[in-house]
C-alpha cells in the first residue's frame, strides 16, 4: 500500500474529537499563549502611556475590533482543523468580511489625499517595525496553539498550522493595539494585515513539521 493511501485509510477511520474536549484543550493553549504574549509586550515595548485616553477614541477600537474579529474566526478555524472530517470553509470565507471592510475604509482615506498625505497615512511612524513586532508577540501564542493542536487530531497539517498562525498573529495584533499609537485605517489595513499574513505563512511552514503524528 502506498504511504499516501495508508494515511488516507487511517485518517478515514478517525473519530472526530468531542467538541467539549477540543474546546478545553484549545482554551488552555490559547490562554497560556495570551498570557505569554501580554507579558512579553509588558516587559519589552510596554503599553502606551495614554491608553486610557486612547480607548476613548475610535482609532483604538478600529484596531481592536479588526484584529479581534479575525482572531475569533481564526479560533473557529483552529477548532475545526483539530477534528478530522469537519468543514472549515465558512470561517475561512468569512475572513474576507473584516479585510474588505477595512480595505474599503483605506480607499476612502487614500482617494482624496495628495501624495504627501498618502505617504503619511501609509507609513505612519512605525511601519518599519509594526509587522515584525506583531510576529514577535505571536511567538508565545504559537507555542500554546501548537501544543494544543498536537493533542488533537489534525490531518491537514499545513492548513492547521496556517490556522494557528492566523489566530496567533491576530491575537498578538490585538495585544499590540495596546502599545501602538497609529490611528489611520490605511496603516492598520496594510501593516496589521501584513503582520497577520506573516504569522499565517509561518504557521503553514511550521505545521507540516511540528504537527506530525
Amino acid at each position: 500500500m502506498q504511504t499516501d493511501d495508508l494515511i488516507a485509510h487511517l485518517t478515514g477511520e478517525l473519530e472526530p474529537v468531542r467538541g467539549a474536549e477540543v474546546v478545553r484543550i484549545l482554551a488552555a493553549g490559547l490562554a497560556l499563549g495570551l498570557l505569554g504574549s501580554a507579558l512579553l509586550m509588558a516587559v519589552t515595548i510596554g503599553i502606551r502611556p495614554d491608553i486610557i485616553q486612547a480607548m476613548g477614541g475610535s482609532a483604538f477600537w478600529l484596531k481592536f475590533t479588526y484584529t479581534l474579529v479575525i482572531a475569533i474566526l481564526g479560533l473557529k478555524l483552529v477548532e475545526r482543523m483539530g477534528r478530522p472530517g469537519t468543514d472549515a470553509s465558512w470561517p475561512a470565507l468569512l475572513l474576507a468580511v473584516p479585510v474588505v471592510t477595512l480595505m474599503s475604509m483605506m480607499a476612502m482615506q487614500m482617494m482624496p489625499a495628495d501624495s504627501a498625505t498618502r505617504h503619511a497615512l501609509l507609513m505612519g511612524h512605525s511601519a518599519d517595525v509594526c509587522s515584525v513586532l506583531i510576529a514577535g508577540l505571536a511567538l508565545p501564542l504559537f507555542a500554546g496553539l501548537f501544543w494544543a493542536l498536537r493533542r488533537l487530531a489534525p490531518t491537514r497539517l499545513t492548513e492547521a498550522g496556517a490556522a494557528a498562525g492566523l489566530l496567533a498573529g491576530s491575537a498578538a495584533a490585538t495585544i499590540y493595539a495596546f502599545h501602538c499609537t497609529e490611528s489611520t485605517a490605511t496603516f492598520i489595513a496594510i501593516w496589521y494585515t501584513a503582520g497577520i499574513a506573516l504569522t499565517t505563512l509561518m504557521g503553514a511552514g511550521l505545521g507540516r513539521f511540528l504537527l506530525r503524528w
